[in-house]
């Protein structure tokens, strides 16, 4: 697919539907395409460093230095904006590094963005891009799969499915550190099946989360190891709070027999998301989350997708969870969500909710509470099998929250909420260990 028809796929329909595509009001009038295709390429213009990275040089220019030492390609951007109008893959022995620690004072104040690196989308999903993703916006309701509402994802190509979800894709032994990064999505344009717009970081994998459509795949799709995320801030540079990306990380399944391993995320904040924040999906070793904050999700907050595989020594640890679901108008999220895996740690995890959702998740046929009704839940979802599994919540605190406006919490003072930490409705088949302290 050339950089033309890319285009031209993302503006379809724009023409017949003037709300199409509104995030900047560039889609008021007949001219629409024109006006949108003519930014987009100046946009595209500016996105040398795209090739940089992708490429297998080593060169500096336009303030951005690269240093080669031994294996690995060192990039230092400068601070600025830098347009991201697909997903980068970032090949393997890469260091991507900005001017900046967007986190070294309080996680949840703007910083000063004139000294801070912000890569920035070029697009994103709109009330009238459905028919891009070819998926149900499920921005405020949810239905099940049916004949009525069916998945047709399939239907894209690797190359759209790229311009679709805007970011970094890390290969084995890669570093992004001390960026910031805005997402411009409006809206989850479908369930976690069938993503159209993936993570800010992602691994490479399937885009499908069983991996139902074998021909669409996020890079090679094959499991990388050594991953470094350490240092990002992610949604707070736009002035429209309702702009951002879709989730934070995502470590996506493949259809090996090996696991993705050695992923670390730390220092990141995240202010806004219309999905998960931080999901390991699929066959996932010896992974680490240190030292994050993440609010105000479409979904749940800290992610363990391990279905039947072998997924352990996964930890989680000295975080922050504030208003799973808010981005869904609490249709269902969770501070902490397990759906398979063998070992996992929860340490020093503080989360905040608001008071339960009974109307949208309280499970009565499991005489218990999903979504904000727990700190953590075990679901049996996604083929989920426990058998053998350990799971160990120490040190975690479940907090009442308060509200001060749509995106703003105060998080003094805290509450606690008298809910459980672990609720496991689900899984009868023994052999799983749930350890609270």
């Amino acid at each position: 697919m050339t950089k033309l028809t890319s285009l031209l796929f993302l503006l379809a329909g724009c023409a017949a539907d003037k709300d199409a595509l509104l995030a900047d009001d560039e889609c008021a009038d007949g001219q629409c395409a024109i006006e949108m295709l003519q930014k987009f390429e100046r946009k595209l213009a500016s996105d040398e460093w795209v090739a940089l990275i992708e490429g297998s040089a080593c060169s500096s220019s336009g303030g951005i230095t690269c240093e080669q030492v031994g294996e690995m390609r060192h990039v230092k951007f400068p601070a600025g904006e830098f347009p991201v109008p697909r997903q980068v893959s970032v090949p393997a022995n890469t260091i991507i590094e900005g001017a900046g620690n967007p986190n070294s004072g309080d996680k949840a104040t703007k910083p000063d963005y004139r000294s801070q690196t912000v890569f920035v989308a070029t697009h994103g999903l709109s009330g009238g891009d459905g028919g891009i993703c070819y998926c149900q916006n499920l921005e405020r309701t949810w239905e099940p799969l049916s004949p009525r509402n069916p998945y047709h994802c399939q239907h894209l190509t690797n190359d759209q499915v790229r311009y679709l979800r805007p970011g970094f894709l890390m290969y084995s032994n890669t570093v992004v550190k001390n960026i910031a990064y805005q997402g411009k999505d409006r809206l989850r344009p479908s369930d976690n099946g069938a993503l159209c717009g993936g993570g800010v970081f992602e691994t490479p994998g399937c885009v499908h989360n069983q991996c139902l459509f074998s021909h669409l795949q996020t890079g090679n799709g094959q499991p990388v190891t050594n991953v470094v995320i350490e240092n990002v801030r992610l949604n707070d540079y736009s002035g429209d709070p309702q702009q951002a990306s879709q989730l934070a990380v995502w470590v996506a399944q493949t259809n090996t027999q090996m696991p993705t391993t050695q992923v670390t995320v730390k220092n990141l904040v995240a202010m806004f998301l219309h999905a998960d924040g931080i999901n390991f999906h699929g066959f996932v070793q010896n992974a680490l989350v240190d030292d994050t904050y993440i609010q105000n999700t479409g979904d749940d907050i800290y992610a363990v997708w391990g279905s039947h595989f072998d997924s352990r020594n996964i930890v989680f640890q000295n975080s922050i969870g504030v208003d799973a679901g808010r981005a869904r108008s609490n249709h269902y999220g969770s501070c902490v969500a397990v759906y398979g895996a063998k070992e996992v740690t929860f340490r020093n995890i503080k989360c905040w909710a608001p008071e339960q959702n009974r109307r949208d998740c309280y499970d009565s046929k499991n005489h218990g509470e999903t979504c904000n009704g727990c700190l953590g839940i075990i679901k049996q979802s996604f083929d989920a099998d426990y058998s053998g599994s350990v799971f160990t919540f120490a040190g975690c605190e479940f907090y009442q929250l308060k509200r001060n406006g749509r995106n703003s919490y105060d998080l003094s003072n805290p509450q606690p909420t008298n809910r459980p930490i672990v609720c496991n409705n689900e899984w009868h088949g023994g052999g799983l260990e749930v350890r609270v302290s």
